[in-house]
């Protein structure tokens, strides 16, 4: 009996933080982490994407941003920052108005923000 507790305890406390709160952030953040751009896109870090804070700075002053992260988030596509491409996310996967909520979300971030 003892030795099963001893071996309990550990596992019980390793789930118990295996996921991070995420109820304090932004509902344009829980929409990424729901719909999985967070797999490719970690705050402050290029990883199999751009950071979301390189993206906001590449296209801050470009006009037609918004209607061009659209276009990519909708129909994938690659070169602009790896050569790897990103799958493009059809409307069963992800409205129009949940990508327009993503792009203003992404272009409002600073390069140090924490998402």
């Amino acid at each position: 009996m003892r030795t099963r507790n001893i071996l309990l305890v550990p596992l019980l406390a390793a789930l118990c933080g295996c996921q991070p709160d995420t109820s304090n952030k932004p509902p344009e953040w829980q929409l990424a982490d729901k719909t999985g751009c967070f797999q490719c896109h970690i705050t402050g870090k290029n990883r199999l994407g751009p950071a979301w804070q390189s993206v906001s700075e590449r296209y801050k002053n470009n006009p037609d941003a918004e209607a061009y992260l659209n276009n990519k988030i909708a129909n994938g596509g690659g070169g602009a920052w790896i050569s790897k491409e990103m799958p493009g996310y059809s409307e069963q996967l992800l409205t129009t108005a949940n990508r327009k909520i993503l792009v203003k979300y992404i272009l409002s971030l600073q390069a140090n923000s924490d998402i």
